[in-house]
């Protein structure tokens, strides 16, 4: 049942295909934008903090490959239209557990936005820049396991914030500030390394580097080895957790629903 809704999202993606032209503009912008702040940055030296530039520019091309794919999920404006309409209700009422129907749903959505748009777009990328890409296979496929992972992980966080909206209502500060944090403390723009030291330690204790850090680390060969096993247990910890914490909060929140206005 579940991987119709696969299809279902699939197809609804090739239908609104401005929105997939669009979204892929946004993604060029920002990979431009952040090219060249640390192209700026390393200010022709070769080497910053022991990563050369050629690969923090790989770490940028590959965190904005990333960024595309998490944002062609379901996002958090959805979910909570549906609780402010009550539309959610409906949800509720049908043979399925909602977010395993969103998560399949992305599961189209994604797959659509890759084929048409993203692989195309950084197969050139690749094909032109002089980017630090992996030689060994093994290190690609563990590189496809941790952004597995990492998705799942950003899934969790993100439908578990959007599930706020049944206790809270309206969610547009928190939001934002929810938004912030996940884009600072992934490493999606500014890798862990560069980090003060107390920020880094925030930053290590939060699932949100399980999302970009850890998975781009491994394919730019930072993480290494033995350090690999170690990366992608820990990343498997944190998707157990952010799991469990999201059936929780579904659990609580799915016997608690407040239409507004009624």
């Amino acid at each position: 049942m579940y991987w119709t809704f696969t299809k279902k999202a699939f197809l609804r993606s090739s239908v609104y295909r401005f929105e997939v032209w669009s979204r892929t503009g946004s993604n060029i912008i920002f990979l431009l934008m952040w090219g060249s702040i640390w192209t700026a940055l390393y200010a022709g030296r070769d080497e910053a903090g022991g990563v050369t530039f050629t690969a923090m520019l790989t770490y940028i091309v590959v965190s904005q490959f990333l960024d595309g794919v998490n944002e062609a999920g379901t996002p958090l404006w959805e979910i909570q239209e549906m609780v402010r309409t009550g539309d959610i209700s409906l949800e509720l009422m049908r043979p399925f557990d909602v977010p395993l129907r969103y998560l399949f749903a992305d599961f189209g959505s994604v797959a659509f936005y890759m084929i048409t748009a993203l692989l195309p777009l950084y197969l050139v990328i690749f094909y032109f820049l002089d980017l630090a890409l992996p030689t060994n296979w093994l290190t690609w496929v563990y590189f496809i396991i941790s952004a597995c992972i990492g998705f799942l992980i950003r899934y969790c966080v993100e439908m578990t914030f959007g599930l706020l909206t049944f206790f809270l209502v309206e969610t547009g500060g928190i939001e934002d500030i929810f938004y912030f944090a996940m884009s600072l403390l992934s490493g999606s723009v500014i890798p862990l390394w560069f980090f003060p030291s107390w920020l880094e330690t925030i930053a290590v204790y939060l699932p949100f580097q399980a999302i970009f850090f850890m998975p781009i680390s491994i394919f730019i060969g930072e993480t290494t080895g033995g350090e690999v096993f170690t990366s992608l247990g820990l990343q498997l910890f944190w998707l157990f957790v952010c799991y469990l914490v999201l059936r929780m909060v579904w659990n609580r929140a799915s016997h608690k629903v407040v239409v507004q206005g009624g």
